[in-house]
Order: C-alpha cells, then sequence, then structure tokens
C-alpha cells in the first residue's frame, strides 16, 4: 500500500530584510506539521525560501551600493543560517533566482499567454511598494495611504501584461464557498470579500525602464515579471515543474502556510492562475498575526518580539505559547509574563517535573528498573487512564487534521494531570514503606502506569519539542523507533519497556526566574534606553541580577536563645512536587513536599497573595519536618516551609540550589 503524501510550504519571505518572529511562527508551523505527519507514516516535503526578485530589493541593493544578485547571496545564507538555530526539517529551500525556477516562471508564463489569458493593456493605479502591487480602493484610505503599512502609495499610469483574474472569478467564487481553498470559515468570507471587491484584472509585469531585477518574460524582453507571478509559482518549482504539478501525489495533498496579511494573492490570484494552468488546487492554512500586548509589533512602538529573545530563550519556549495559546488562524498576543508563566507551567512543572518524579521513585523503589504492569492487579483508575492515552492519540491526530494545534497541546497536559493527580492519589511513598508482595505491586503499576503516560506523551508532543522529547522517550527505554512508528507505538499503551534501567534522569526544562526575566526585559523605568545584555550561557533563570545595596530596616535581635533550642528545630531540604490553592482561603496555598526516604508530605503555607502554584513547583525549599501536625480547617499540614521578605516588599519561599539533595538535614 502505497505512503500517502503531503506537501508543506511557507510563503517565501523577501530577501530586502532579516527574519522576525512573523516568519519564525509560520516556518516552525510547518516544520511541526511535516514531522506529526511522519509520525503517523506518511511521506511529507515541505518548503520554504526567500523572494528574490522585485522593486524593494532592487532598491534595498541600490542603497547599499551593491548589486542585487551580492545582496540577496548574502541574505539567502543570512536566512539558512538563522532557520537551521531553530532545528527546521525542510527539504527545500527555494530562491526565486535559482535557474530552475526561473525556467519554470517562463513555462508558465507561456502556458497561461498560449491559452490567451494573457494580454497587453494599459493601467492607472495607486501602487504600494511594500505590497508590491496596486491597491483597490478598499484597501486604501482617504488619503490614499496603504491600510497595511501605513504608508503612502504611488499613483501610476503604465502599459503592463494583465492577467484575466476576471475569467476565473465565477470558479473562484464556488470554490471558495465550497472551502475548496481554505476550510477556515473567517477566511471564507474575508475571500469572498475580496473576490466581490476586485477591481479588473492582474498587472503581471514591469517595463525594464523601471525594473530591471526580475524575470524577463519569454513573449516580450522589454518586460520582467510582476514579482507575485514569479514568486507564487515556487510552489509548483518546489516538486519539479508544471508536468509534475499535474501527476505528483504531493501536489494532490499541497498545504500552503501563510499570514492573513497575503490572503488575496494565495487565495484569489494563485488559484485563479492553477486554474488557468489545469493543475488542481491546494489548501490555504492561514495564521493570524503575532501581536505584543495587544498591538501589532512595530519598530517604532518599541514592541517588537527578536529572533534573537526567541533564540535565547529557546524554540520550545516559544512553540509552546504561540500553538497552545490559540489554533493558528487567530491572532497571538504575546506577554513576556504569560509567556514564561505558561513555559513553567506546562513544561518545567509539567511533563518535565512528572519524568523526574517517576524516574527518581523508579530508582529509589526499582533499582532503576521499570517495572511490569501486573494488569489483573489494575485499579479501574489506573485502566482509564491507559484508555485516556489511547484516545490522546486520536484526539491529536484529528487535532492536527483540523489544523487545530493548540487542542493538541491540551490534550498533552490533560495526561500529565491525570499522571500528576494519581500520584497525589494513591501516595507511592506511603506504599513502599509497606514490605510485602502486594505493596510491591501496587507501586508496580502506580509507576508503569506513570511510563505509559510518559511515553504516549513523549511520542505526541514529539512534532513539538523533538530534541526533548527524544531525551524523555530514551529515558523510558523508547529507543531506536523510527518516526514513521511513532503512532503505532503510542497506541500500545501497556507495551512498556519493563526490565529497562534507568541510568539518568534528564532534566528536560529549566524553570524560569520569572520576577528575574521581566525586570531585564521590561524596566520599571520605561524611559531608561540602556539594554541589559543577557548572560552569555543562556541557562534559563539563571542570568545574574546587579547587586544592591539595601538599608535593612528590621536588623534588631529580639531575644536569644541557647543552642539546645535551636537544636530540636529539625530542617530539611524539600521539593515541592505539586502547588494548588486551597478553596476558601485567600492566603493559603497547598503543597505536597518530596523529602527524599522521609516521602512526601503535605503542607499549608500562607503566600498565595505573593506566589503562584506555578511559581513554587519543581523548587528545593527548606520544610521543618518535626513540628507537630496542625489541624486545619482544610486539612492537616504535616510541617512548615521557611520563608522571607523580598526587596520589593513581598514575601517568597526561601528557594535553595538544585544540586542539594532531598531530605538532606540543614544545620
Amino acid at each position: 500500500m502505497a505512503k500517502a503524501c503531503r506537501y508543506f510550504t511557507t510563503p517565501i519571505y523577501y530577501a530586502n530584510g532579516n527574519p522576525h518572529a512573523g516568519h519564525v511562527y509560520a516556518t516552525i508551523l510547518a516544520s511541526v506539521l511535516k514531522s506529526h505527519y511522519q509520525q503517523r507514516g506518511e511521506q511529507v516535503k515541505f518548503l520554504t525560501g526567500l523572494d528574490e526578485h522585485g522593486e524593494a530589493v532592487q532598491d534595498k541593493a541600490k542603497e547599499l551600493g551593491i548589486s542585487p544578485q551580492k545582496l540577496v547571496d548574502n541574505m539567502a545564507i543570512l536566512w539558512q543560517e538563522e532557520f537551521h538555530k531553530f532545528g527546521l526539517n525542510n527539504d527545500i529551500f527555494i530562491r526565486t533566482t535559482d535557474k530552475h525556477h526561473v525556467k519554470n516562471v517562463k513555462d508558465i508564463l507561456t502556458y497561461c499567454y498560449n491559452k490567451g489569458d494573457i494580454y497587453f493593456g494599459e493601467h492607472e493605479g495607486y501602487y504600494c511598494i511594500k505590497c508590491e502591487g496596486f491597491l483597490n480602493s478598499n484597501e486604501r484610505d482617504e488619503n490614499n495611504n496603504c491600510l497595511v503599512h501605513k504608508r503612502p502609495t504611488e499613483l501610476r499610469k503604465e502599459k503592463n501584461y494583465f492577467f484575466k483574474t476576471s475569467k476565473y472569478k465565477q470558479n473562484l467564487r464556488e470554490l471558495i464557498s465550497q472551502g475548496k481553498i481554505t476550510q477556515q470559515e473567517r477566511y471564507i468570507n474575508e475571500l469572498l470579500s475580496m473576490l466581490d471587491s476586485l477591481e479588473g484584472d492582474l498587472s503581471i509585469s514591469r517595463p525594464k525602464t523601471r525594473l530591471t531585477w526580475g524575470v524577463e518574460l519569454p513573449f516580450d524582453k522589454e518586460h520582467v515579471a510582476y514579482v507575485w507571478f514569479d514568486a507564487l509559482p515556487n510552489y509548483v518549482t518546489g516538486i519539479g515543474g508544471l508536468e509534475e504539478a499535474r501527476t505528483s501525489p504531493f501536489w494532490n495533498n499541497a498545504y500552503h502556510i501563510l499570514g492573513k496579511d497575503i490572503l488575496k494573492f494565495h487565495g484569489i490570484f494563485w488559484p485563479a492562475m492553477c486554474l488557468s494552468l489545469d493543475i488542481p488546487l491546494p489548501k490555504l492554512l492561514v495564521t493570524g498575526w503575532l501581536l505584543k500586548d495587544g498591538h501589532k509589533m512595530s519598530k517604532s512602538l518599541g514592541n517588537v518580539v527578536t529572533v534573537e529573545q526567541i533564540l535565547h530563550y529557546g524554540r520550545d519556549m516559544f512553540v509552546n505559547f504561540v500553538y497552545r495559546a490559540t489554533n493558528p488562524g487567530e491572532d497571538i498576543d504575546i506577554s513576556w509574563k504569560s509567556y514564561f508563566e505558561r513555559y513553567n507551567s506546562d513544561l518545567a512543572n509539567g511533563i518535565g517535573n512528572l519524568l523526574s518524579r517517576t524516574l527518581t521513585m523508579i530508582e529509589k523503589y526499582f533499582s532503576k528498573e521499570i517495572p511490569k504492569y501486573y494488569e489483573s492487579k489494575l485499579l479501574s483508575e489506573q485502566k482509564e487512564i491507559a484508555e485516556a492515552c489511547k484516545n490522546a492519540v486520536n484526539i491529536v491526530t484529528k487535532a492536527f487534521d483540523d489544523f487545530k494545534l493548540s487542542d493538541a497541546l491540551n490534550e498533552i497536559s490533560m495526561l500529565v494531570s491525570l499522571a500528576d493527580k494519581h500520584i497525589a492519589q494513591q501516595k507511592p511513598w506511603e506504599i513502599a514503606k509497606i514490605i510485602d508482595d502486594s505493596s510491591k505491586v501496587q507501586l508496580a503499576n502506580i509507576l508503569a502506569t506513570c511510563v505509559t503516560v510518559l511515553k504516549t506523551v513523549g511520542y505526541l508532543a514529539y512534532s513539538f519539542y523533538p530534541e526533548k522529547m527524544k531525551e524523555l522517550l530514551e529515558s523510558v527505554g523508547e529507543v531506536n523507533v523510527a518516526i514513521s512508528e511513532h503512532f503505532i507505538r503510542a497506541s500500545d499503551c501497556l507495551n512498556i519497556q519493563a526490565g529497562f534501567i534507568c541510568e539518568a534522569i534528564p532534566k528536560l526544562f529549566n524553570r524560569i526566574d520569572i520576577q528575574a526575566e521581566l525586570a531585564i526585559l521590561e524596566p520599571k523605568n520605561s524611559n531608561e534606553k540602556t539594554k541589559v545584555k543577557h548572560s552569555e550561557n543562556k541557562v534559563i533563570g539563571k542570568e545574574k541580577m546587579k547587586e544592591e545595596k539595601v538599608n535593612l530596616t528590621n536588623t534588631q535581635v529580639t531575644e536569644t536563645i541557647q543552642i539546645q533550642d535551636f537544636s530540636k528545630v529539625q530542617m530539611r531540604v524539600g521539593t515541592v512536587i505539586s502547588a494548588e490553592c486551597v478553596e476558601g482561603s485567600d492566603k493559603l496555598l497547598k503543597l505536597s513536599v518530596s523529602l527524599g526516604e522521609l516521602g512526601e508530605r503535605i503542607v499549608f503555607s500562607g503566600i498565595r497573595e505573593w506566589i503562584k502554584p506555578e511559581e513554587v513547583v519543581n523548587h528545593k525549599v527548606i520544610i521543618v519536618c518535626n513540628l507537630a501536625p496542625r489541624k486545619m480547617r482544610f486539612g492537616t499540614s504535616e510541617g512548615m516551609m521557611l520563608s522571607t521578605d523580598t526587596l520589593d516588599g513581598k514575601v517568597s519561599p526561601v528557594f535553595l540550589p538544585e544540586y542539594l539533595k532531598e531530605g538532606a538535614i540543614l544545620s
């Protein structure tokens, strides 16, 4: 049976500028989609690249005093280097100056010309150099400024070649209405509105007297192709050319990922060209804009999230935020605070913490060996978790097919929550104190269930976080599994690598110190022009902050005690495993704290006003262990966590270095 084929493309990006966050968003999306469908055993191609012709490139080269070819050669190197840093898995990096692409453009022009769909005529209109096109009346304001780029247009009158878009207008209306160009309802409506306001045909050439940097028309050497009639055919070039587009199974299942700002070109002009060329229509996957604090990113507003910032905090943090926040198609509003909180919650305190807890208990209770399932002794809850893992494979599969990646990530997080809840309810550290066969079986099934969840999460989240999920999978014995077998393994829920020796516990996701990072990125003095450079080691949450002199007002010691008094207090290192707000109290957090061989304890702490639950999880703290249990309205507190005042008048737990051993006594 032949494998299914898919072809994902991003827009090809203008070669007159550097990559920005929007480019990264669309291109990583294609990378994620490619990996996912490979995991399902499909053959997938992924194309990205540069749009290297046109007036904007010609003008930029002139400004720099170099040739257009030299400019685009330099930019191609820069873009590929930047994309490489994000671990992209594209098969093709196309450049519109490539000889085989130039030939393909000429073949396409010749085909449409011979069919009678290209003619010579005169055109007058308002031209936007940034859009590289003439604007309709509804694309300009009352002063004829471009509504997208907020800049003046030029009134131009010239004789060009035109493509008969109007010939295909009715066909396009039917195809758009039937969801055959995009299935995203909001963009179906936008395309129909654009079609209604379409004025005349598409100008597809520029005279050489104005523009020389382009593909020369095969039927008129005094004209070059308009940049969009040169750029859009790159998708056909990527699979080999016109003939391949008519026969290739990849083109029959082609998906163009694009931002909504170029919807008109991809949703009207390109489908019309495809109809003229007698090739199947590709489908559009339209993304929204990345916003910063509710505003479109702009250098003038100073709110641009840079590629350097994304790289500094890592691809995984970016992917988790932008694809978890909402499904592609909607605008995504980035605030640094929510960016970091989502990472800590989903990755550091979620997937990473579950792996650490599970492997630590396997090391402690089973000498590092993954226990087998005792299926006849499984609890109903454990059977339900296994079933949830199996169902999750189908749910994530459907989410990807529906282009709803947020739904996929929500399902993955749900599995992690199920495992965390199971550990909290079953209390394996208590069961481990009972030395008998029955307890050993219970313990084995608890940890085997956690391994099942980790295995499922590792495979389902692999397309989002490939490097980290590879580490996770290998740590639970899923070694050397071909990518095409991933979903087969994920569906076989109870088949874990029992007997595998877990030699190491990887630290997948380091927690980030949110307040420290916000102090760097968003200084309180908004007029401050000094840029703070991040530390070179790029270890999340470890940036050194500038030392400050502090006047302590509460320095007087109120009363002395004897050493015998102090020695009665037993303080140990504990790791906060979970934290939650106490319903009915505006002050208390309920903490589950691991104390190594002493097991886990429940501690109530009155820090809710200053600390969110996710900000304390996975931290090492100081616990007073030998306090008598204190019965409270919400439960029994089995110790006390030490806290202190901060410089800004808040209260914070005393966080300890991660290298300290759980349960170690402080003295």
